[in-house]
């Protein structure tokens, strides 16, 4: 079935194609990800239709979609160790962090771009019976084609901004069969329980479970684990370490040049550096020898005692958190909105995030409510970070209360799976 969406679709295509083919051609972006999409080496995928097991498919645009997602493929996994699962990504970042994380799934893939064509391609060879997209990943053909299909549509984590709802309410009566099309709907917050009820029109198909992210911030490392990861990166195993996760564009800049007047009166400390998109990877590195710092990569340390590690992987950062005396999370010195704090937490050690956390409220609470993270403008850095390198006594006082938080904050994965298992 072709849906009027098909229609738009092809009508915009003359003002969004060029600029994406532009990036594809002279940037090198997308390459991957958008043969993936449509489909290409689809048939050569062994997918047997007849084999036990649920057939699921997972969706987790990128990275921090894929860390919600664990939590609920892990709880699923408990219920039906046999289900059949895949796992699409519209993101390359988010494709390699779920093929490093989601263990449970048995196929990874690129999402189908929202074309009728293509849509129907990858639900015929899937075939799948259940669909969960995570927060806020609203296709309108995708899901009335699968729920024209029989297959029952769940949203799990969901969240809605304000003004992505004042949009989906304008032109809800347009996309009315795409709200219709979903089975029952896990959101964060109550007030996205209420505008997923405005627009679904469904109240008892809406559940307020939590944030997801909560659940998959991992474990602390071993001492054992600790030692081996110092002896890897050939770091001193009594050298101070602060870890650096998620940075996003200006953000090496505003902590490179904190950290190097804080090794003024701190010549031993360390610094590893995980950027968040690996197509910055490169860049990140000419900064680095731009100024002078020896540094060692992640995927070769070679470098004996250097200044800086450079994480130039996807998958290694929430472990490696377990290396600092404290953790600075990215994305949140500049305007990007934030990351998660609790990957960081879990390791017992305090927290800083910059002013930007305007897309993690619900994390941005917690932590204001129970502790462990400190809130802290760019020029204040450098202050801050002395101090906390400085006491010791308050470093551990900051990191048994951020574990504390860490560990009061979870559930919502497990409460999620509950809802949706009583609509099948």
């Amino acid at each position: 079935m072709v849906y009027a969406t098909d229609v738009f679709y092809l009508l915009a295509a003359p003002f969004f194609l060029p600029p994406y083919l532009y990036k594809i051609i002279f940037r090198k972006k997308y390459r991957e990800s958008t043969r993936g999409m449509l489909g290409v080496g689809l048939a050569s995928k062994p997918w047997p239709h007849d084999a036990p097991g649920r057939r699921l498919w997972l969706h987790a645009v990128s990275v921090g979609e894929v860390v919600a997602g664990k939590a609920v493929l892990a709880e699923w996994i408990k219920i039906e160790p046999d289900a059949r699962i895949v796992v699409s990504t519209v993101t390359e970042t988010g494709q390699k962090k779920a093929r490093a994380m989601l263990k449970e799934a048995r196929e990874f893939i690129y999402y189908p771009i929202d074309f009728s064509p293509v849509v129907n391609r990858f639900l015929t060879y899937f075939d799948p019976k259940v669909y969960i997209f995570m927060e806020t990943e609203i296709w309108p053909n995708f899901l009335r084609s699968a729920a024209a299909r029989g297959v029952k549509i769940f949203l799990a984590n969901g969240k809605l901004s304000e003004r992505s709802f004042a949009h989906w309410s304008k032109v809800r009566s347009l996309f009315s069969g795409t709200f219709d099309a979903i089975t029952a709907a896990c959101v964060q917050t109550e007030r996205d329980r209420e505008k997923f009820t405005a627009l679904l029109g469904r109240p008892e198909c809406i559940s307020v479970t939590g944030n997801c992210k909560l659940d998959s911030s991992g474990s602390p490392i071993t001492e054992k684990e600790r030692a081996e990861l110092l002896a890897r990166l050939k770091l001193p195993h009594n050298a101070p370490v602060i870890v650096v996760g998620s940075t996003h564009s200006g953000e090496e800049d505003i902590i490179l040049n904190a950290w190097e007047v804080v090794r003024r009166e701190n010549p031993d400390v360390r610094l590893i550096i995980a950027p968040r998109h690996p197509e910055r990877f490169e860049g990140v590195a000419r900064q680095l020898g731009e100024r002078g710092i020896r540094f060692s990569r992640f995927t070769e340390p070679t470098v004996e005692n250097p200044e800086v590690i450079l994480v130039d992987t996807i998958g290694a950062l929430a472990g490696l958190y377990g290396l600092g005396q404290f953790a600075i999370v990215g994305g949140s010195f500049v305007p990007v909105g934030g990351h998660n704090l609790l990957e960081a937490a879990v390791h017992s050690i305090p927290v800083l995030y910059g002013p930007h956390m305007h897309k993690q409220p619900e994390i941005l609470k917690i932590f204001q409510e129970g502790g462990g993270g400190i809130q802290v403008s760019a020029k204040d850095l450098v202050s801050q970070m002395e101090q906390l390198l400085g006491d010791e006594d308050e470093r551990r006082r900051l990191g048994e209360i951020a574990a504390l938080t860490a560990r009061k904050n979870c559930g919502s994965a497990g409460r999620t799976v509950e809802f949706i298992r009583k609509f099948l």
